[in-house]
């Protein structure tokens, strides 16, 4: 939202989700041998340029004449690469970095729990199916025949809902 806060959506478990998914982002910025290799790369791609670089970027001041053009051709040309890199611009030349997204929880619980809608069909029917089920009727073939099932029904039909709405 314009304000900075979550938008938040008609979910139910909206809260939940959104205390599984906090996450940070951080910045790797190519150094050393890296960057050497990526220049490398990007001569191949840009051939009309000679880079000069130090140990952690293109040494460009943008009082060049041909600094503008150079980004220009880093932005196009860059995606051939790899298309997680990024370019930052310094006072004293040109840097590239990947964003890495860092969760605070780990993937194998958030997934199941509300991420990923196959996965959430084995946990939840846990609490929808299994308990009552058990209690109810006990533990026999019949039950255990027709929670895989239910499981793979509430799978099936997760998926389609999941991917039907849109984003």
């Amino acid at each position: 939202m314009p304000n900075g806060k979550d938008y938040d959506s008609e979910m139910i478990l909206f809260p939940l989700k959104k205390a599984l998914m906090k996450s940070r982002k951080e910045k790797v910025f190519f150094e050393g041998e890296f960057l050497k290799g990526l220049i490398e790369k990007l001569r191949v791609q840009i051939p009309e340029f000679e880079f000069k670089i130090s140990n952690n970027e293109i040494v460009m001041t943008r009082d060049n004449q041909h600094f503008v053009a150079l980004v220009n051709l880093l932005n196009d040309r860059i995606n051939r690469i790899d298309s997680k890199i990024q370019i930052s611009l310094t006072d004293t030349g040109i840097q590239f970095h990947k964003e890495y997204i860092y969760y605070n929880i780990n993937k194998y619980f958030r997934k199941p729990v509300i991420q990923c809608p196959i996965c959430m069909s084995s946990i939840w029917s846990i609490f929808t199916y299994w308990i009552p089920v058990i209690y109810l009727f006990g533990l026999n073939l019949p039950v255990v025949y027709l929670g895989i099932a239910n499981t793979c029904i509430l799978a099936c039909v997760n998926w389609l809902v999941f991917t039907s709405r849109p984003q």
